[in-house]
């Protein structure tokens, strides 16, 4: 097969990919990681892991009050850091919770399929920003990275480019529940809750 060939193949196969890992997948990883938690928590939760998941539920709950569903990219709070907190916060609460109970294999394997799932979601959520918002959306990918933080927030004269409203780089309390952000640290509280009941499970029948 000649290069024409292979590369039009690899095309055809991230798409089906990535039509595949649309819909409900997030729910069905959600589920396979419920059922591995379940299977796996032998010890009760650990404090460094407690507080990874702490930090990543903390990230969503900060990141939902600058999220404003317009006519304009979000650039304010941890957005002028990363362009994807709210996945960065979800991460860090997986793997967060996998550290807690100690389950070094589930902290690697959700790692792995983390950054590859959600690769291709993000890659798609990027197309329709790019689409919705245009050529500020560009510059702001110039500008901020995909998922590991920038140590410091870009100029503010450059994210006057992104979004020229600075109103919007302020907290917003009323938007932060309007995005129902408290439901980061309940899901938060709902991990750590679990999987010490899991754990107290397993050492009063074994």
């Amino acid at each position: 097969m000649d290069v024409q060939g292979n590369l039009g193949q690899k095309q055809s196969w991230n798409a089906h990919f990535r039509s595949a890992i649309r819909g409900k997948t997030r729910i069905l990883l959600a589920w396979i990681f419920g059922i591995a938690l379940v299977l796996s928590a032998r010890h009760f939760p650990s404090w460094p892991g407690i507080g990874v998941c702490f930090i990543g539920a903390t990230i969503r709950f900060w990141a939902s009050g600058y999220l404003r569903k317009d006519s304009r990219p979000a650039v304010g709070g941890p957005y002028a850091f990363v362009r994807n907190p709210l996945y960065l916060g979800t991460f860090l609460m997986a793997i967060g919770t996998a550290l807690a109970i100690e389950n070094y294999v589930l902290f690697g394997v959700s790692s792995a399929l983390f950054a590859v799932i959600y690769h291709y979601i993000i890659l798609d959520e990027e197309e329709k920003l790019q689409r919705i918002f245009g050529e500020p959306y560009v510059h702001y990918c110039k500008l901020v990275p995909r998922f590991v933080p920038r140590v410091l927030p870009p100029k503010a004269t450059e994210l006057d480019l992104v979004n020229p409203d600075r109103t919007h780089r302020a907290y917003s309390y009323s938007i932060t529940m309007k995005n129902k952000a408290y439901e980061a640290y309940a899901a938060f509280a709902a991990l750590i809750g679990f999987v010490w009941i899991v754990a107290a499970v397993w050492q009063r029948f074994t």
